[in-house]
């Protein structure tokens, strides 16, 4: 009789040896699950801020020592740039001043292309509220 006693308390200690293991195993299992999605999803996320000029000056607020407001900056940077459009990176943004561009928004779908609150104050009279 105190042999089995022996061999149950031995197959007990196994048994919680073997749980345990197998409890570790799952946590370590979803730890690694964790991290590999979250490397996944920050891979994968588009960047918010770029080290372009543009974003470097308006996350700064470098344009206004040399601009009264954000729409005269928004003129200047299209005036230089040859394509007479320009990407805000931050905003996630692009700006157009591009006759061809403004041309096929105004043709096609306008409501599909936001203009912001601003612009839409601005330019409201000339574009409407589409």
């Amino acid at each position: 009789f105190v042999f089995f006693s022996r061999t149950n308390n031995t197959l007990s200690l196994l048994l919680q040896q073997k749980m345990l293991l197998i409890i570790s195993f799952i946590i370590v299992s979803f730890f690694f699950f964790f991290l590999f999605s979250l490397f996944h999803i920050i891979s994968h996320q588009k960047l918010r801020y770029c080290n372009c000029e543009i974003c470097h000056a308006y996350l700064t607020s470098s344009w206004r020592t040399n601009f009264v407001n954000l729409s005269d900056w928004y003129a200047h940077l299209l005036r230089l740039s040859p394509t007479s459009t320009i990407k805000v990176h931050v905003l996630n943004n692009v700006i157009t001043a591009n006759p061809e561009n403004v041309e096929h928004m105004l043709k096609t779908r306008f409501h599909n292309y936001p203009k912001g609150k601003q612009f839409s104050v601005i330019l409201g009279d000339l574009l409407g509220r589409g």
